[in-house]
């Protein structure tokens, strides 16, 4: 028998892990160089992340139901837009006015109470300021004060209210639209398919069920920021009336604690 030398065994043994940590490491590097060059294609063939080449190929995937939707989100984008600039600009949250304005008609200062008012461009503030003037035509009943703060105060609910509608119909109507496209899309897909015969390749169905599905995701994706825009400022709008209501029946019973003072104190 051969003597066995244990050191040529190593140095053997040592030499085949080195090569197969080598074949390892370029196993390694080139099933990441495969993944690098399959990312750069889905990037190529992407447009590289090209926002223009994304809408152009939705537009051509889900044909004219994507660019209807494509245009009823810039619609949408551009009231929520419009509305968030006209509530921050209306100041919707201040009240800090209305005690010092109360307080006023209280002491029977209707002219104090004015100049603070008109000083606010809330509407809040114009509605309060609607009822004091009322007051200081004359000698009215506090019905008549009430209506005129109503009235104005529902030409300013409806100034905010302008242009919701279309919140609420693109909201209602965009997931309708994407269903409907992605009916469409299952029937075309299916008719390609009835049309393929024998030869049928699963591909064929299952790029026409994705195109067909696209709809509906685009349909979705344009009505979710809709009606959450709608319902935000539906919200901001009631605690816009209910602080009116509060103002309304506030100042009537300041009136009311000193009715007719304007016309005493001219008389004196």
């Amino acid at each position: 028998m051969p003597e066995e030398n244990p050191a040529a065994e190593a140095a053997e043994g040592a030499t085949g892990a080195a090569n197969g940590a080598a074949d390892a490491a370029g196993g390694g590097a080139e099933g990441a160089g495969d993944a690098a060059a399959g990312a750069a294609d889905i990037l190529a063939q992407s447009g590289g992340g090209d926002a223009w080449y994304s809408i152009a190929s939705l537009l051509d995937k889900g044909g004219p139901i994507v660019a209807i939707l494509l245009v009823l989100s810039v619609i949408s984008a551009a009231v929520i837009l419009l509305k968030i600039f006209q509530f921050w600009s209306a100041g919707l949250s201040k009240r800090s006015f209305v005690d010092p304005a109360v307080d006023k008609v209280e002491a029977g200062d209707l002219g104090g109470a004015l100049e603070i008012l008109k000083k606010q461009k809330t509407p809040l503030a114009r509605a309060m300021a609607a009822g004091v003037r009322a007051k200081m035509r004359g000698d009215l009943r506090d019905e008549d004060v009430a209506a005129e703060i109503s009235r104005v105060g529902t030409m300013e609910i409806g100034s905010l209210q302008r242009y919701l509608r279309w919140l609420e119909v693109i909201g209602n109507i965009s997931p309708l639209l994407g269903l409907l496209g992605t009916v469409i899309g299952m029937i075309n897909a299916f008719q390609s398919l009835e049309a393929a015969g024998t030869q049928v390749d699963p591909a064929l169905l299952s790029g026409g069920i994705w195109v067909a599905l696209l709809t509906t995701a685009v349909g979705l994706i344009v009505a979710l920021p809709a009606i959450t825009a709608l319902n935000l400022f539906e919200g901001k709008i009631d605690q816009v009336r209910l602080s009116m209501r509060d103002a309304a029946a506030r100042v009537i019973a300041a009136l009311h604690v000193r009715p007719g003072s304007v016309q005493s104190r001219a008389a004196q």
